[in-house]
């Protein structure tokens, strides 16, 4: 085990939404972003630390601390993207601090997704991010003449979908209800969204129990699809889609709803599709 480790906690998708630069815009869709330092060691380590964000996020701010070393923020700078130092991404680093013995530091700043890459210094101003494409963040600490490093990824999104259910285990023959979540990002409106449900073979749609009718709901192979023509939303909308299932007297185990949406970007004319799953599990 290595005596100092730094390892960067980031969301597994970033649905663009960073306001526009130089205006009172307030933007939508801010996440938390974690840099977390450990020691490892009985003793005191002095370290330096710096991190790289995805090109295309932005800093917004809210930065905090949580651990033992409560002087260790003070020794945290921000640079966003400047034409001084020929940077394309935001830089956060920390010089000469102290890390206590077997301790955890957790550094916790707000984030957000632009539209566009960031070139030649200047935030926002480069080809548009496209939809799933991947989003790098690499982070680096310093211990004496040891070196420790991360990397992690997440996805950029215009459209996503979230999906969630009332109960993680489910008894046989007990009705529960899926919660499918349709966002777009900021920047763009979402035409032709539709949704599909398909639900494994040991759950049971009940009609009329959803609050957008479906088009269809049919059988095939055993299993119960549901589809739905969701129509428009508008930039930075949510538009929500509930609906009970049973789960049938006979069923066991594991139990799959798989989903799959998708939309045309009304700026750029492109297809977003996404895919989701939700597992629960029918119990006695």
């Amino acid at each position: 085990m290595k005596e100092c480790t730094i390892y960067i906690d980031v969301p597994d998708n970033f649905l663009k939404g960073a306001g526009i630069p130089n205006s009172q815009f307030v933007p939508s869709y801010i996440y938390k972003i974690k840099i977390i330092l450990k020691n490892n060691t009985d003793k005191k380590k002095l370290c330096s630390f710096s991190s790289a964000l995805g090109n295309g996020i932005r800093y917004l701010d809210k930065i905090k601390h949580e651990g033992p070393d409560v002087n260790l923020l003070d020794t945290v700078s921000i640079v966003e993207p400047c034409k001084e130092l020929n940077n394309d991404n935001v830089i956060i680093f920390g010089n000469n601090f102290a890390l206590s013995p077997n301790s955890t530091n957790i550094i916790t700043f707000n984030g957000a997704l632009c539209d566009k890459y960031t070139v030649k210094s200047i935030e926002n101003s480069g080809d548009k991010i496209p939809h799933r494409s991947k989003i790098n963040f690499y982070a680096h600490l310093t211990n004496e003449d040891k070196i420790d490093s991360c990397s992690a990824t997440s996805t950029a999104m215009d459209f996503n979908m979230i999906v969630s259910c009332d109960d993680e285990k489910v008894s046989s023959g007990a009705i529960t209800k899926y919660y499918v979540d349709l966002c777009t990002g900021q920047y763009d409106m979402a035409r032709k969204v539709y949704l599909r449900s398909v639900l494994d073979a040991g759950l049971e749609y009940i009609g009329d129990s959803c609050n957008l009718e479906p088009k269809n709901v049919y059988e095939f192979n055993g299993k119960t699809i549901i589809k739905w023509d969701v129509g428009s939303l508008q930039p930075s909308e949510i538009k929500r889609i509930g609906y009970k299932v049973r789960v049938k007297n006979d069923a066991k185990g594991k139990l799959t709803n798989k989903l799959n949406s998708n939309c045309i970007n009304n700026s750029a004319y492109t297809q977003c599709p996404v895919s989701r799953k939700n597992v629960i599990e029918a119990i006695e």
